[in-house]
């Protein structure tokens, strides 16, 4: 509370009017101090009225913040709800992408495991065949083994009796060589032979022309029994001499058939000289 008692009053400056200012004011009477100090003051609303207007001003700022947050919030939900549906459109291509992808991998999944139990069942077939395959091929090897020393003991054998053949051979051979010289020397023998019985050939000739050849036919005659016995002493050739035997008998032959005639020419010629007076 103000103390209006102790107040000093003594510089208090005048008002005065001027000259020109009277006819726009009227006289105001002067008042004396003393009845200033009484009459009462009202009290100042000025403070009020302007924290009512910051109030105001405050208050309306603040709607008007608010809604503006309120916008921007709605514009926020409806960019969330637009990003949220372009999000649930690509999720569920994606999922209808995934879903056809995980049918067509279950598909080729069982087609590819179909194949598979296929491709096992072929394995064990051919497993099964290779089995048999094999036993027949175990079977088939023992029966090589068994044929295989059978012909290795036949092969054995016939290298024995291939090399027993072989001396027989050379024994043969030796004794063909050794019959081969008796047949040289009995060629050399019948040329003899043919030489005497062409002799005796001649000789006849030169009888036929004599006069009285019995001595020259008792001659001829004695020389034919000669050659004869010769002939029959002689050895015959083995049969394994081969061509060369042949052609020996085939000489054998040829000189029985030349002393055969010489011997018919003496036995007509001795008739001729009997024949004669």
């Amino acid at each position: 509370m103000r103390n209006e008692a102790q107040d000093n009053f003594d510089n208090v400056p005048t008002l005065r009017v001027s000259t020109r200012d009277d006819d726009d004011f009227d006289e105001v009477p002067h008042i004396r101090a003393g009845s200033a100090r009484k009459a009462p003051r009202s009290p100042a609303t000025g403070p009020l009225w302007a924290l009512l207007g910051a109030s105001f001003i405050a208050l309306a700022g603040l709607g008007w913040w608010s809604f503006q947050q309120v916008t921007l919030m709605e514009q926020q939900l409806v960019a969330t709800q637009e990003s949220f549906a372009r999000i649930s459109e690509e999720a569920a291509g994606r999922l209808q992408a995934i879903s056809g992808k995980v049918d067509a991998s279950e598909s080729s999944a069982s087609t590819g495991s179909e194949a598979l139990k296929l491709q096992i069942k072929q394995l064990q077939s051919s497993l099964v065949e290779q089995k048999q395959l094999q036993q027949g091929v175990a079977g088939q090897a023992g029966d090589l083994g068994k044929r295989l020393e059978q012909v290795l003991a036949q092969a054995s054998e016939q290298q024995a009796a291939t090399a027993k053949l072989q001396a027989e051979l050379q024994a043969q051979l030796k004794a063909v060589n050794d019959e081969l010289a008796v047949l040289k020397a009995a060629q050399v023998d019948g040329g003899k032979l043919d030489t005497q019985i062409k002799s005796l050939g001649s000789d006849i000739a030169a009888l036929k022309k004599q006069g009285n050849p019995n001595a020259a036919i008792e001659r001829l005659e004695q020389d034919l029994l000669v050659l004869r016995s010769e002939q029959d002493n002689r050895p015959a050739a083995p049969a394994a001499s081969g061509a060369s035997v042949a052609e020996f008998d085939a000489f054998r032959r040829q000189m029985s058939r030349s002393i055969n005639t010489l011997q018919s020419q003496v036995q007509n010629l001795q008739q001729q000289i009997n024949a004669r007076p």
